[in-house]
């Protein structure tokens, strides 16, 4: 995830932040917005507590294909009363994960919530706000963590129950604000990508560069100990082992070797 500016705020102030732009941008909605503080970090946890449209499918008004994934899955399969119950439910703890630019409405559930087009993009918009905020560059392959604040985000509260709306807002504003903000995330994604495959081209080259100039090295040390005269500004001249030391240590590689470990090539030669 590219990282912005804003991430470098302190939890709480991008919990004030979020909650002012939630009351602006959605005046007839209302939410929670929780700071939570641990050993390993700090969470967010945002609630929509009361909608001002229709955020959940009723259930009549699912599609009988979309019920049938969830009936005839191959791993923990649930019954149709099952799926009933758990969309019935007041209080949803949803993955924000299904509201990431990439990802599109596919009439598919959200952790047991099966939600509207316009509860979709509603509840998009109100992770695209927190995540202006957040960054995460963790790899859960190698139980690596790096993040600003876990983020959850939930319909309800498990104490106080989601109240849903029950009608159809066009809303073009709301669906401007994703488009663009879906769109903004692209680009930067794209140019930290270049950005990234630039560097590692130049690092590679830079390797390269460093191997090549290393063999160079490597084979004139190998010609200087192979030999037994060379032709010198003096004309020729005869490697004895101390002399053949002295050439070694003049190779520019060498030097800079000996600089690394903090040895002064030229008093090295002159203790020859």
């Amino acid at each position: 995830m590219v990282r912005s500016d804003l991430s470098s705020l302190g939890t709480k102030e991008i919990a004030k932040r979020v909650r002012t732009q939630l009351k602006t941008e959605f005046k007839g909605c209302k939410f929670s917005v929780r700071t939570e503080y641990f050993s390993g970090g700090s969470s967010i946890t945002v609630g929509l507590m009361r909608a001002d449209r229709k955020i959940k499918l009723d259930f009549d008004k699912i599609p009988k294909d979309t019920l049938n994934r969830y009936l005839n899955r191959n791993y923990n399969p649930y019954t149709m009363d099952e799926l009933r119950t758990i969309q019935g439910r007041k209080y949803h703890q949803l993955g924000e994960n299904a509201f990431y630019h990439y990802q599109k409405y596919d009439d598919h559930w959200n952790n047991g919530a099966f939600l509207t087009y316009q509860g979709y993009m509603f509840l998009k918009r109100v992770c695209q706000i927190v995540e202006a905020y957040h960054y995460v560059d963790s790899d859960i392959m190698t139980d690596y963590y790096n993040t600003n604040f876990y983020f959850h985000l939930q319909l309800g509260r498990y104490d106080r129950p989601f109240m849903d709306g029950d009608r159809f807002v066009d809303d073009p504003d709301l669906m401007q604000r994703v488009a663009d903000r879906d769109a903004a995330i692209k680009a930067a994604t794209e140019k930290a990508n270049r950005e990234k495959a630039e560097k590692d081209r130049l690092d590679r080259l830079e390797a390269n560069s460093h191997t090549e100039k290393s063999r160079r090295t490597v084979n004139e040390i190998k010609d200087l100990m192979r030999s037994t005269a060379i032709i010198g500004e003096n004309g020729l001249e005869v490697l004895t082992p101390e002399v053949r030391a002295k050439k070694i240590l003049e190779i520019d590689e060498v030097q800079q070797a000996l600089k690394v470990k903090g040895i002064d090539w030229s008093k090295v030669i002159f203790e020859i």
